[in-house]
């Protein structure tokens, strides 16, 4: 997929056009399958600056797809610790909270060929603007038990602030409620509506429910 860098955020699938480098290429499982015939226009993209967030590749896809010696290995990922990074970093703002896995499986982690953050759960290549994360969202999908609703915000988080370090734009109804105040008769859910990844529950927050 692509994002464009408007005001309003747009995304559309590739469609094997051009890719200006304002633009931010985001690929994910099955990319390889799609898109090896266009590894050349991957890596003109990239030279010319381009971003690229890669989600949930393994060593097969990035080779296939990048023009980039990484190497990954098979291993089961929980928790790891690491240093935050500078301010304008591509990896600005994340912390190990962000790729704390409630529900250990196995990932392929980037081991070599890249600045590995982590276990490698994160990468990003020293020579372009492409950063790496191991812990597709989808992985932990909302409607699940609580521990995976929580990993599965989290992840998503993580990845809007990795589109967000690389440009793209997000719209929130804050403002727009400053200036529509919800009237004192007036009974609405609206809170519920474009702050939340999912429908929030009791037990999101047990201490407010239940008065702990």
């Amino acid at each position: 997929m692509q994002a464009n860098l408007p005001a309003e955020p747009i995304s559309r699938p590739w469609d094997g056009a051009h890719l200006p480098n304002d633009e931010v290429l985001v690929l994910g499982p099955g990319s390889r399958q799609a898109f090896a015939k266009d590894a050349a226009v991957f890596a003109d993209f990239l030279k010319s600056g381009g971003n690229l967030l890669a989600i949930g590749l393994n060593e097969e896809d990035v080779t296939a797809l990048l023009p980039f010696r990484v190497t990954m290995r098979k291993a089961e990922h929980i928790a790891s610790f690491f240093e935050p990074s500078a301010l304008g970093s591509l990896l600005a703002g994340i912390g190990p909270a962000d790729v704390h896995n409630r529900d250990p499986r196995e990932l392929s982690l980037v081991s070599s060929g890249a600045q590995v953050v982590g276990d490698g759960v994160l990468a990003k290549l020293e020579s372009a603007n492409v950063v790496f994360i191991q812990m597709p969202p989808w992985q932990f999908e909302a409607g699940q038990p609580s521990n995976l609703r929580r990993t599965f915000r989290r992840v998503s988080v993580l990845l809007d602030r990795l589109l967000a370090n690389m440009g793209v734009a997000g719209v929130t109804p804050l403002i727009e409620r400053f200036h529509e105040p919800v009237s004192n008769v007036e009974l609405t859910d609206r809170w519920k509506v474009g702050f939340y990844l999912d429908q929030p529950e009791e037990w999101d927050d047990p201490y407010r429910f239940f008065r702990w």
